[in-house]
């Protein structure tokens, strides 16, 4: 090929190429360490599910050469089935990571790729965390992009992840701007999974993430072997942009690459629930906790939230642990009743208890002009409780905990780790990991790291 214009999509590449363990700050490397850790304790955690062993299961059914590990069994099988089985495990408890303004989860499509990838190739934890830096970058600026009106339909984790994923594996390999610009063509032309699944309350939530992974991967790992692919994959006439969005201002996400690290803008989640729920649970337990009423005081509760918010989870169903993820009533209910909404409070017995039934229905959700006029840049919500004595209490709930602006600490996260990763693996293994993790840079060679 003689030329490439220059456009967006040889901007990401040229980005993913040139990106050097040494541009980093110490701040964006500590990031992508804790990014690490927090997506370690939900792949462990999501291993531990009945939903976890229907695929790795299948890719036992398939047999392949032991490359990569599938976290929390520890067996083998290739790069490519252990992308795909770690980055949906990732997603299945709800706890993996976001971005607001991008409306995704970047470590279970990105780091997931990368892990399999770099264990294979063994890889040094600097090369990882390069890796990590450059997937998230692409896939959240990506997301950036289309937003909002890609997320109406399209799950931005799924279609956006892919992108991330072929960047991050990209960099791994070493492909130079061309080789990386054609698997990001050809992950662009794989992007895919629709909201649909919402409906039925489905598992393709989860087979989203790791088919995300799986796809980027085996983009980078074709165009290593020469496999050419689509040059203006995002900006072209008939590519990802004009296909999947209505926005018009494409460019403006992409002005500062090189600059300012998207991974630094992660949101980590301290509640077993979608993200939408979080700023009104978040503000339920500051209430509960400040004014000491129990959920027996409760009349009513009124929640002020943006229309996305209300669209997918404001319904009353919660008849299933992955619905109630999904079901704002329900997990207010459970931070009024338990006081926590964590991964034990969307087991089956719990979903029964009758005073869970005392406080669903009284949960009135309404979107608001002021919290539509902030979202997605900011995920507000507030609440206001009224007692059945006659009080009235309201919570504003502009940075949910885990935001950049009210941040988890990293010992918060290490707590987190480590409830999820026990969930799994004995605390002996979890703290072994844990270890490695804290240090990861430091590591030469990242073939063994889960023996």
């Amino acid at each position: 090929m003689a030329s490439i214009t220059k456009g967006i999509s040889r901007q990401c590449a040229d980005f993913v190429s040139f990106l050097s363990f040494s541009d980093l700050e110490q701040k964006t490397v500590s990031i992508t360490k804790k990014c690490i850790i927090d997506w370690l304790g939900c792949v462990l955690g999501g291993s531990s599910t009945p939903a976890a062993s229907i695929i790795e299961s299948l890719m036992a059914d398939m047999g392949g050469k032991s490359q990569a590990t599938f976290i929390g069994s520890f067996n083998k099988g290739t790069t490519l089935q252990a992308a795909m089985v770690n980055a949906y495990n990732c997603h299945i408890l709800e706890m993996d990571d976001v971005h607001k303004s991008s409306i995704s989860h970047p470590a279970a499509p990105v780091i997931s790729a990368a892990f399999s990838l770099a264990e294979y190739l063994e890889s040094s934890g600097k090369d990882l965390i390069e890796a990590i830096v450059a997937g998230y970058d692409v896939m959240i600026r990506i997301g950036e992009a289309v937003s909002p009106s890609h997320y109406a339909i399209w799950h931005t984790t799924s279609t956006c992840g892919a992108f991330g994923a072929a960047a991050a594996t990209a960099k791994l390999l070493h492909l130079d701007e061309v080789e990386t610009l054609y698997s990001l063509g050809n992950a662009g032309t794989q992007a895919a999974g629709f909201w649909e699944f919402a409906t039925d309350k489905a598992m393709t939530k989860y087979l989203h993430c790791g088919k995300a992974a799986y796809n980027g991967l085996i983009s980078s790992l074709m165009s290593k072997k020469g496999f050419t692919g689509a040059t203006r994959i995002l900006e072209g006439d008939r590519g990802f942009f004009r296909a999947c969005s209505t926005e018009t201002n494409f460019s403006e996400s992409f002005k500062d690459m090189g600059q300012n690290y998207r991974i630094n803008e992660t949101v980590y989640k301290p509640y077993a629930s979608c993200r939408h729920t979080h700023g009104p649970i978040n503000a339920t337990l500051e209430l509960r906790n400040q004014k000491g009423f129990s959920y027996e005081d409760v009349e009513d509760i009124t929640v002020e939230t943006y229309d996305t918010a209300l669209r997918l989870v404001g319904n009353t169903d919660f008849s299933t642990s992955p619905a109630a993820k999904f079901c704002l009533p329900y997990c207010l209910a459970s931070a009024l009743v338990f006081g926590k909404v964590g991964v034990t409070e969307f087991q089956e017995e719990k979903l029964k208890d009758p005073r869970i039934k005392r406080i669903v229905p009284v949960v009135k959700i309404m979107p608001t002009d002021e919290m539509n006029s902030l979202y997605p840049s900011k995920w507000a919500s507030r609440i206001t409780v009224k007692t059945i004595q006659g009080d009235l209490y309201s919570s504003f709930i502009e940075y949910p905990k885990g935001d950049p602006e009210n941040t988890m600490t990293d010992a918060e996260i290490e707590d987190k780790y480590l409830e999820l990763a026990t969930l799994k693996v004995e605390k002996s293994k979890a703290l072994e990991l844990l270890h490695k993790c804290r240090s990861i840079e430091d590591c030469d060679n990242l073939k063994n790291f889960f023996v």
